[in-house]
């Protein structure tokens, strides 16, 4: 009778399990990106880009806002970005190589649309966005 084989075959199988576990873990969590708004900003009459000021809408108050990006599906959830109800295309779901893009286009008395990117192939922490609507709304992401 081999002990050692007896005793390593369980903590194989263990080891194993765990590896297993983490790594289904850690691909549900990076399904889903935290991000945070640093500013908000507009193409001017002369084509240049400035930071919204002097009352022109809500959004000026919008730096440390957070929202929530399912990568599947490209859905936004929070107080300045919500999409939902949209009709949402992912482009590039993003990788350590690449982007995520979505663009989410929402008809009716009029017809909206907005363009999202995270730069994943980064190589911080934090992944720099931008989310292009009639503003433009730049902050991080963490996965």
């Amino acid at each position: 009778m081999n002990t050692t084989r007896n005793t390593v075959a369980p903590m194989f199988r263990v080891v194993l399990l765990l590896v297993i576990a983490c790594s289904l873990s850690s691909a549900r969590a990076s399904t889903e990106l935290t991000c945070t708004i640093s500013g908000a900003s507009e193409v001017s009459a002369i084509s240049a880009l400035e930071p919204l000021a002097g009352g022109k809408n809500y959004y000026e108050t919008v730096a440390g806002a957070e929202f929530i990006v399912q990568r599947d599906t490209g859905q936004m959830m929070g107080r300045f970005v919500n999409n939902a109800g949209w009709k949402i295309t992912v482009i590039d779901p993003g990788s350590s190589q690449t982007s995520f893009k979505a663009v989410s286009v929402r008809k009716g008395g009029r017809v909206q649309s907005q363009f999202f990117e995270v730069r994943l192939q980064d190589k911080c922490d934090r992944k720099p966005f931008v989310l292009v609507e009639a503003e433009i709304l730049h902050g991080t992401c963490a996965l």
